[in-house]
């Protein structure tokens, strides 16, 4: 699979050099540092320190390019990857376009593109609606405050998906999306071999609205995920997911308060329980929010967040908790291409199963530098 990689990168290199002279950038960015994190699981308690690829920003490359069709109809496509820059490797397995992978047409009625890309409730990809227009630390950072402990869905990327996003009007913006099967592939890299559109695939459909005007922006997005039914296992074929995500902030120039809320019912998240065969059955339901903002500070830009949510779990309720995320970075520009950070965070996951407790407490330092090309 890694040869199969390594010619692919050959074959995109060619590619990129013959078609530079049309309407196609090749881009990326490089993000590297340092970090300390201390784990203290009540029993244990375990520190390490050394260099991270993606702490703010994840490390990438891709090509995006655009034809201009005439009479306001254009298309275009965008290929992203994702890689370790402290090694080398491939970021995501077997993915050489783990990122992003569309073709999309933009025409006077809307855009609509096919591929792999982003959620709405998601803060990924072209789409993606709750990402740092919605919160402060958004989802980068690594640990720090991290955004995806408190709210499901942050990172998804889905494949075979269909996407719609109307033209702005009076500030207002409409999408739509459908993943008729949310992956090709498992966390291993194996084919999942479901039928799209079928039961035993996981589904998704979202519906999102946005507003923005001068310095006012706000967003709601529901979605619902009908999750495999060869997946959920001592769970019902009703036990599909519910995500309800709202957001708004305000910039008033020395600085930008920022607040969003989640609802999700039926939601599996990393924390979830795994069967033997390591597939996540636990469905849980509960809320989060998270507030914070970002200002400017001598001459970079300050941020400050803080979020916190409830669950239990969907079918008996047996298995509660919630989690509690702070954190403060900073970033400095040395140049429009390159700027240095820095960040402090702490994280703390409280589950209670059976009346038996267990809480892990993160706390995270970092610094590095992003590049982008």
């Amino acid at each position: 699979m890694f040869k199969k990689s390594l010619a692919a990168v050959a074959v995109l290199g060619a590619f990129a050099g013959s078609a530079l002279a049309a309407d196609v950038q090749l881009y990326g960015l490089v993000d590297l540092g340092l970090n300390w994190t201390q784990v203290d699981k009540g029993t244990t308690t375990t520190d390490s320190f050394g260099m991270g690829s993606g702490q703010n920003s994840g490390s990438r490359f891709g090509l995006k390019g655009t034809e201009d069709l005439g009479n306001g109809y254009k298309v275009g496509f965008n290929l992203e990857n994702s890689f370790k820059a402290d090694d080398g490797a491939l970021d995501k397995g077997s993915r050489l376009f783990h990122r992003e992978s569309i073709l999309f047409v933009e025409t006077p009625y809307g855009e609509l593109s096919a591929g792999r890309t982003g959620g709405l409730d998601s803060g990924v990809g072209r789409y993606g609606q709750m990402g740092s227009g919605a919160t402060a630390m958004s989802t980068g950072w690594d640990n720090i405050a991290k955004t995806g402990k408190v709210f499901l869905g942050l990172g998804d990327r889905m494949d075979n998906t269909l996407t719609y996003q109307s033209p702005k009007f009076a500030g207002v913006t409409l999408l739509a999306q459908a993943s008729l099967k949310k992956s090709n592939v498992n966390e291993e890299g194996d084919a999942i071999k479901t039928e799209e559109g079928s039961s035993d695939a996981d589904r998704y459909y979202a519906l999102g609205v946005t507003y923005g005007a001068g310095a006012l922006n706000a967003g709601l997005v529901y979605s619902q995920t009908d999750w495999s039914r060869t997946e959920l296992k001592g769970q019902t074929n009703d036990d599909n997911q519910t995500v309800v995500s709202a957001f708004a902030n305000y910039d008033f120039g020395m600085v930008k308060p920022m607040v969003a809320v989640q609802y999700f019912d039926g939601g599996k998240d990393e924390d979830s329980d795994k069967t033997a065969d390591n597939k996540k059955t636990a469905l849980n339901k509960g809320y989060g929010f998270v507030v914070g903002g970002t200002a400017p500070l001598v001459g970079g830009t300050l941020k400050v967040q803080l979020g916190w949510n409830d669950y239990e779990d969907v079918k008996t309720g047996a298995t509660e908790g919630n989690n509690i995320i702070t954190g403060v970075g900073y970033e400095y520009p040395l140049s429009k291409r390159t700027f240095v950070y820095t960040a402090a965070g702490y994280t703390q996951v409280k589950t209670e199963k059976a009346g038996v407790e267990t809480k892990t407490k993160t706390s995270e330092v970092m610094l590095g530098m992003v590049h982008k090309f």
